[in-house]
């Protein structure tokens, strides 16, 4: 039996051997591809994609934006084979892209991180934006306990206008995200009242909670920066109202932009404020020109026409 099994292995050994050489020669193979790409890579790429490369890599590997594997080959699909709209407009204003969104006589104030447009009448803000970005420290301070009244309003709401109502003052831009990019100043000014809508608390803690801190957390290190604009929806056949006779809004909205390497993209969506919360954020998703019909707001209004379409009409397939 010793014999056999000495012949055994003497047959086995060339063909283990030849195996061996084929591996060693894939291996080599590989290891030459991966060389003349990464040569190319460095050599071709443009500069600005080069970064944002290896922004979407660090940003995974610190695992400290909260990005998953699979968000982050999402992300690169985005980058080199994304369908988004190719638009050469910068982001213009710092704080509000593409142009302070067009309506009728809505007083805008400006606020270090976030402007808002004031509908005096309705006493509520009609829309904000503000603008976020991937910051390695945490700026925010201690959350403020005190709404103030924005003087420089006619409506002057005051935090007792919402006493015994019911709903939240739920704010449109986030106290949390504001405090992280820009500071305690900056986080301070989201409690004044021109900030704030009648919220629902299962709305306010909930989904709209949700996607606060997923652009604040996830969509700040992932695309570096973003802008966000978000505002109430009205029912014209259902005005119901607090109390104090401040409009309840019938649903929210919230758009988000991201732009790269001149890749321009949006995503929106709507949250209804009776509806059952909804399971997923995917099921919230709405396109930009049903929120124009709904509101009677000109999102963009300074970007090319063309584009400024484009951009509207899609419906992303899942949330980014």
């Amino acid at each position: 039996m010793s014999g056999r099994s000495s012949r055994g292995k003497r047959r086995g050994q060339p063909g283990g051997s030849s195996r061996k050489w084929r591996w060693l020669g894939l291996a080599v193979l590989l290891g030459l591809l991966a060389a003349g790409a990464g040569w190319y890579w460095r050599r071709f790429e443009p500069a600005e994609r080069k970064a944002e490369v290896k922004h979407l890599w660090g940003n995974y590997v610190r695992r400290q934006n909260q990005a998953t594997f699979l968000e982050m080959v999402v992300d690169f699909w985005q980058l080199y084979r994304g369908d988004g709209v190719v638009c050469e407009v910068g982001a213009g204003n710092a704080t509000v892209y593409g142009g302070l969104p067009a309506a009728g006589a809505l007083r805008v104030l400006r606020n270090r991180a976030y402007w808002v447009g004031y509908d005096e009448r309705r006493r509520n803000p009609a829309w904000v934006a503000y603008r976020l970005f991937d910051s390695r420290d945490n700026l925010a301070g201690p959350r403020p306990v005190e709404f103030m009244t924005d003087l420089r309003t006619v409506a002057q709401v005051s935090s007792e206008h919402y006493t015994g109502s019911g709903f939240d003052r739920g704010h449109l831009a986030p106290n949390f995200g504001l405090g992280r990019c820009h500071g305690p100043e900056a986080q301070r000014e989201t409690f004044l009242m021109s900030n704030i809508v009648p919220q629902r608390h299962d709305l306010n803690a909930g989904v709209w909670n949700e996607l606060e801190l997923r652009e604040a957390i996830n969509y700040t290190g992932r695309f570096q920066e973003i802008w966000v604009i978000a505002g109430p929806v009205y029912n014209p056949e259902l005005i119901r109202e607090l109390p104090s006779g401040i409009p309840i809004p019938e649903s929210f909205y919230k758009i988000v932009v991201d732009e790269r390497c001149g890749r321009l993209r949006a995503i929106a969506f709507r949250f209804r404020h009776d509806a059952p919360a909804p399971s997923s954020l995917d099921q919230a998703l709405c396109t930009i020109d049903e929120l124009e019909a709904l509101t009677g707001l000109d999102f963009f209004p300074e970007l090319p026409p063309a584009a400024q379409a484009e951009l509207e009409r899609r419906r992303p397939k899942s949330v980014w």
